[in-house]
């Protein structure tokens, strides 16, 4: 990614796996001088997981908006539904939170069911979006969504077959976290084993001078239409 250039195109998805990296080396080096089952590597693994996902949130909108940035109308839409989706998400890992023994690892789990759950979604609306509004974006920018998409999904099959055995079959869980996430690297590293293709310009739009006749030709047809109505009412009455 760094040597591709990629972290210009997409900086927060540069930052998501700069973090992973950096998460990784921490958490094995941790397992390595204080154990698995330690509280040091408890603490690591779960603040690292934290912080990845806050950094995974941000690539995935970095997407969205490099996809509808050239759709202003639809991307005030979709901003405020991100928003809306956001916040609801949090409440929602709030309350399960505060319901269990151990706040802290059941808000990060419900936060990331939920983010899963919200990035299929988006992978869905942004498909749609693309065939409906013509919305615009890049090959490799669908190629880091769909390594996204594909993650979320077997994330998703796995926290509903793992719900009630995951403390038993934590390494289970984690080995299939694991795999999921391979593959998606796999859909990320595929494109960039040759240079990133040059970046194709946006669909021309029309001009502000183009929109403005535009819009007086319309007004003009509209007031015209809208004489003959009259003329065609009292005509009638006469």
């Amino acid at each position: 990614m760094f040597a591709r250039g990629l972290y210009r195109r997409l900086p927060l998805f540069g930052v998501y796996v700069a973090l992973v990296l950096v998460a990784d080396f921490a958490l094995r080096w941790t397992y390595h001088h204080f154990g698995y089952t330690s509280l040091a590597a408890k603490y690591e693994y779960w603040s690292s997981l934290g912080v990845v996902l806050v950094a995974r949130a941000l690539a995935v909108a970095e997407l969205c908006w490099r996809g509808l940035r050239n759709s202003p109308a639809v991307w005030l839409i979709a901003r405020r539904v991100l928003a809306i989706i956001t916040f609801a998400m949090l409440v929602y890992a709030v309350i399960a939170s505060a319901k269990n023994s151990s706040p802290a690892i059941t808000f990060l789990l419900t936060v990331e069911r939920s983010l899963d759950f919200g990035i299929a979604v988006i992978l869905v609306a942004l498909l749609r979006l693309g065939l409906r509004y013509e919305v615009w974006i890049g090959g490799i920018e669908r190629r880091v969504l769909l390594g996204f998409s594909v993650f979320s999904t077997f994330q998703i099959v796995n926290n509903t077959f793992m719900k009630q055995w995951m403390m038993k079959y934590f390494s289970w869980w984690v080995s299939a976290s694991v795999v999921s996430f391979e593959v998606a690297m796999l859909i990320w590293i595929a494109p960039l084993l040759r240079p990133l293709p040059t970046m194709t310009p946006p669909p021309t739009l029309l001009s502000e001078e183009e929109s403005v006749s535009m819009l007086k030709q319309v007004l003009e047809r509209m007031r015209r239409i809208a004489e003959e109505m009259k003329r065609i009412a009292r005509s009638k009455w006469k």
